[in-house]
């Protein structure tokens, strides 16, 4: 006759910092390490923050990348369709929609960019995610490539 089991439980884990700093550098440890490209985006769509698979996925160095909007960066094909002289983004942009803090919070993306003059066709799998921090709204932005599955 088998033996009966119960289910494990499953317990949350819970991590206790003696100092926010501790927490901090956890969190900034995870985030740049994370094999997913991530960024932080402000209200006008400039990038506050990224990872290294950002930099990665978008071969661009630092300066290149900070206080620009994604769009540029990537060097999005559909750019030029200038909504204002102020504004490059394109008239209907679901990049755009997504950084506006829309209802829209995922996307997938599949667009050309020109990036270090060659034209790649990326598949972008992108969730958004709202913060706010210090009175301060930013989008928290997760970008798989799935360009090589397709």
């Amino acid at each position: 006759m088998p033996k009966i089991t119960k289910p494990l439980k499953q317990k949350n884990m819970k991590l206790d910092f003696q100092k926010i700093e501790e927490a901090n550098d956890l969190l900034n440890q995870l985030i740049e390490h994370h094999p997913q490209a991530i960024f932080l985006t402000d209200n006008n769509f400039k990038v506050k923050y990224f990872n290294k698979a950002f930099q990665k996925l978008t071969k661009s160095d630092k300066g290149d990348i900070l206080e620009h909007e994604f769009c540029e960066i990537m060097g999005c094909t559909e750019r030029g369709n200038i909504v204002t002289r102020n504004d490059n983004f394109c008239k209907i942009c679901q990049m755009r929609e997504l950084l506006s803090g829309s209802n829209l919070s995922e996307l997938s993306l599949i667009r050309d960019f020109n990036i270090h003059n060659k034209m790649v066709t990326k598949h972008l799998h992108i969730d958004a995610h709202r913060v706010v921090m210090s009175g301060h709204k930013y989008r928290l932005v997760v970008i798989e490539d799935r360009t090589q599955k397709h």
